[in-house]
This record gives structure tokens, sequence and C-alpha cells, in this order.
């Protein structure tokens, strides 16, 4: 699953190259908000499910993880397994049912301990058993399930960072457990939006939309996103302009829900979905978005590395990838470097839950020092990745 490359140490600061800016999530093509003549793009797994009473859009997926494991349990409560590698606000959503989380090991490589986890589904009290598929690389699952069937387990599975992808034999990931719970945010360019398999699980009522002035705010950053990617100094400066307006006035008298936080509020678990996200969903070419992504991931893996791992290289058949994760030494300082040259690398769950021993699960707390995320999103081209791929090199030195 990866490369035999040594972690690498941060070269000397150099020169920094023309500033471009490349973003960690997609942006959104104004075009798609157009009305059009093109005919609805076929949807693929798990979309294709919308409109089914089983599936359910919320503002965010830890509202879904939170309903599914909550129905689980039931009145009489218990355990939750879960991976020890996590970002941890699902942590908190599970908690927020009144269950107790117990943890099992995941390797260096992102896959987790099939050994750990079958003899702790034999602790006292565990009523679920709760899988992560992380960037879009599978578990194994259809082990996992075995397992589950076995025990009478219910088994939900975490597609909140693997939306689209599917397993060696083409089987779609979040197909195969009791549940799932997918986030359309972080793959496709939508302002919000948490999406619920669970046949079984019957659907919350009476959510409430979320404040259309938060739709609005995060949808105008997906546009001036694709603004500034694609155009040169212009979208740049617009893009600026407006941050600085909306820090000065609107950030603080408009009702915004933020996406992506480390931690649980009160109103993750209530909120459904804009009637825009229903609206652009059919317009993406989901087939194309999976292409692209796959394209981009290996060539900008090709090209780095001889420098840094890169966990996931050589890709598997049916992975749609959400980001290239790279091990390095100083994981700050190489962020920073590439933040400085205008690249969006993300911190890849440095934090976890305070109750997971970090001396359990030592290859865990590696993980969390040295994973770095890479942007390959379906928005940039071949020359992006080149410039992501520059901007690595003159970072790290040859391995």
């Amino acid at each position: 699953m990866h490369s035999p490359v040594a972690l690498a140490p941060l070269l000397p600061e150099p020169v920094a190259p023309a500033q471009r800016f490349i973003p960690s999530l997609p942006a959104l093509d104004p075009a798609l908000l157009l009305p059009t003549l093109e005919p609805v793009r076929p949807p693929l797994f798990p979309l294709d499910q919308l409109g089914r009473k089983d599936a359910q859009l919320f503002y965010l997926a830890r509202a879904g993880v939170f309903h599914a494991i909550n129905h689980f349990l039931g009145a009489q409560g218990g355990t939750v397994l879960m991976p020890a590698y996590h970002h941890g606000v699902e942590v908190e959503a599970v908690r927020a049912t009144g269950a107790r989380v117990a943890f099992y090991r995941v390797d260096r490589n992102l896959q987790l301990d099939l050994d750990d986890l079958s003899t702790k589904m034999l602790l006292p009290d565990v009523k679920v058993v709760y899988v992560t598929h992380y960037a879009g690389f599978a578990q194994p699952v259809r082990e996992v399930q075995a397992l589950c069937a076995q025990l009478g387990l219910p088994l939900f599975e975490d597609c909140a960072l693997s939306l689209l992808s599917r397993d060696p034999e083409g089987r779609p990931l979040g197909s195969t457990g009791d549940a799932s719970v997918f986030c359309l945010y972080k793959t496709l360019p939508v302002p919000h939006g948490g999406l619920l398999l669970a046949p079984g699980v019957p659907r919350k009522l009476d959510v409430p939309a979320p404040p259309l002035t938060s739709t609005l705010h995060h949808a105008a950053g997906l546009l001036l996103a694709h603004l500034e990617l694609t155009s040169d100094g212009l979208g740049k400066r617009l893009r600026e302009a407006a941050r600085f307006a909306a820090h000065s006035t609107v950030d603080s008298v408009v009702e915004t829900v933020k996406t992506g936080t480390q931690h649980l509020a009160g109103h993750d678990l209530e909120l459904g979905a804009s009637k825009l996200v229903e609206r652009l969903l059919p317009r993406f070419d989901l087939e194309m978005v999976v292409v692209r992504r796959r394209r981009n991931f290996r060539r900008l893996a090709a090209q780095i590395g001889d420098r840094v791992e890169v966990i996931g290289d050589p890709l598997a058949p049916g992975v749609c990838p959400l980001f290239v994760p790279i091990r390095v030494q100083d994981k700050r300082a190489v962020m920073q470097r590439l933040h400085a040259r205008g690249i969006e690398a993300i911190d890849f769950w440095s934090e976890h839950d305070p109750r997971c021993n970090p001396e359990e699960f030592p290859e865990v707390m590696a993980l969390r020092r040295e994973l770095l995320e890479l942007p390959c999103h379906q928005s940039l081209d071949d020359d992006a990745i080149d410039f992501v791929a520059q901007a690595v090199k003159d970072v790290l030195p040859h391995a």
C-alpha cells in the first residue's frame, strides 16, 4: 500500500515560486447553478439511493452517525467498537447516544487490525461495530461483516472520507454494513451535506433546514475558490476582498453553521440539508469525478514518490481518493511551507479522543504525527497537480 521511502526531513527553506491557489476541496463552477437542457446524469452509489425511505440527508454526516447508532443501541445502551484512528467528532456523536466506546487497532497503512477487532468484539456489552474507510481506501469490510453476523452485531460503515469508492471487487463502500454515512462536501462542491443510508432505521422526522445565510455563505466560498483557481490575479484579489468584507461585516451578524469542526455542537445533530444541495447533486458527472481524482492521485504520487512515502500508492482498483496522504517528519512545518505557496495541505487528524490511550496504539499515534493531506480533487488540472508536486520537491529532499 505504500512506497518503501523513509520519512523525509525538511530542506532549508528555498525561495518560494510564484504562488497559485490550490484549494483542499473542489470548487463550484457557477455554470452548475444555471438552468440547463442537458439530461440528468446517471447517479452512482450512494447518490442513486436518494429518494428511498432508508436514505436521509443531513447538514453534516455526524448527525447520521448519531441517528443510526442511537437506533442500534436502543434504550439499553452498550459499547460501540471504534477505530483508534479517528477524527474525534464521530466519537463524540456516538457518545452523545449514551454509548460507551472501546477502540481497536489501525496499522500504519490505515488498515484495521482484523485480529484485534475480532478479539474485542468478544468483550462484554459490545453492541455495534464501527468501521471507517479512510480517504477512499477500502477496509476488509466483508470479513468484518462475517464476524458481525456470527455474533449478531450490527455493522456501521463510516464512508465520510470515501464517497464514490469501491473495494477491489467492485462493491461500493457503504453497501455492506447495516448502515453507512457519507460526507458529500468533502468530495463534491456542495456547501454541506451528510447522507445516511440505514435500511430498517426509522427516518428522523421534522429535520429543520439550515439557515439560508449559512448555505449561501459556504456556496459563495466555493464559487470564489473556483474564480481564484481558474483566473490569474483577479480571482485572488476578489476572494481576499470578499473574505475581508465577510469577516468585518457578514460573519458578525448572520447565522453560519460551520462544517469540518473538531467537536460536536448541539445543532450538528438536528439540521437537514438545504434545497441547494439537492439541486446540485444531479448536475455532477460522478464518473468523471472518480476518473479525475484517480488520475490526479497517480500523477502526483509518480512525481513525489522518490521524496516521500505516499500511502495508497499504487492505487487499488475502485478507489476514489479523497486526497494523497503522505508521511513526513515535521508535519506542521511542511504544511506551513505549502500554505505559503498557496497549497491548502491539511493536517490529517493530529488530535484524538482523550479517552483513547495513546500508549495502546503506537502506530496510530505515528499516523497522527506524520500524515499530511495533499489535494488531488477533480477541480485540479495537470498544471495544478504539477505545481503541488514541485512544491513538495522544494520542501523535501531526495530519499
